[in-house]
């Protein structure tokens, strides 16, 4: 049984999806054209445009969250349907506005972290992906509309994946951005079990987040090898 929420339109949810298509659409359609252009394109959308993320600006981070692998489809779809399923009980959970905070401060952490240890720019929307099932798995006891699309089932799914994509990038199928999946559910996780516990009981869990972006922060100004 679960108290189910209010039936709202998801409209944040909805442009992230249709913005997230149109730049793979921008993508394909410079992929032949020339580099002034090329560089023209991805200035503007915001895609990474160097092996170093270090040599990007540094709200990079967080548009690069709305990029997509172009030779690799099943990345877009992957994460649009994730985002499809979990983005609008989101939203009708703890409002519109919360919802965009907590996709702009998952999403530039967990890419940053994820930068600073493969120190190569990562793309997609699957940090934030991971967050919001790490903040429904530990924040569903407060809001337990959640439940209407997520369970159990759900966080094996996403982990059972995230062993998939560390299979395949030890043995190099295919290059996935691993650090992000986990940071992003770990942050998630964390920002969750705060909001579930509250200022009072959950401060250690408070504690824990604010550490944790500080630490994202930090990873945005330079990578790992460089702190120690």
């Amino acid at each position: 049984m679960y108290e189910a929420f209010p039936i709202v339109f998801p409209w944040f949810t909805y442009l992230v999806i249709f913005w997230c298509c149109v730049v793979q659409y921008l993508i394909y359609t410079v992929r032949e054209a020339d580099d002034v252009i090329y560089v023209e394109v991805f200035e503007k959308i915001g895609a990474p445009l160097y092996q170093n993320p270090y040599h990007e600006p540094m709200w990079k981070f967080l548009s690069s969250c709305c990029v997509h692998d172009m030779d690799f489809l099943m990345h877009l779809v992957f994460n649009m349907m994730w985002l499809m399923t979990l983005g609008p009980l989101m939203e009708r959970g703890i409002g519109t506005f919360k919802t965009i905070v907590f996709f702009a401060v998952t999403g530039f952490v967990s890419s940053a972290i994820g930068s600073a240890i493969t120190e190569m720019p990562g793309v997609g929307m699957s940090g934030i992906v991971y967050a919001l099932c790490g903040f429904m798995w530990t924040a569903w006891p407060r809001w337990t509309g959640f439940l209407e699309k997520f369970n159990g089932q759900t966080v094996k799914l996403m982990i059972f994946w995230q062993l998939i994509c560390f299979v395949l990038t030890f043995t190099g199928s295919y290059n996935v951005g691993n650090s992000a999946h986990v940071s992003g559910m770990v942050y998630g996780a964390l920002i969750g079990k705060w909001a579930c516990m509250g200022n009072e009981r959950g401060k250690p869990w408070m504690l824990a987040t604010v550490g944790f972006t500080l630490f994202g922060v930090a990873c945005a100004f330079k990578p790992l090898s460089a702190w120690f």
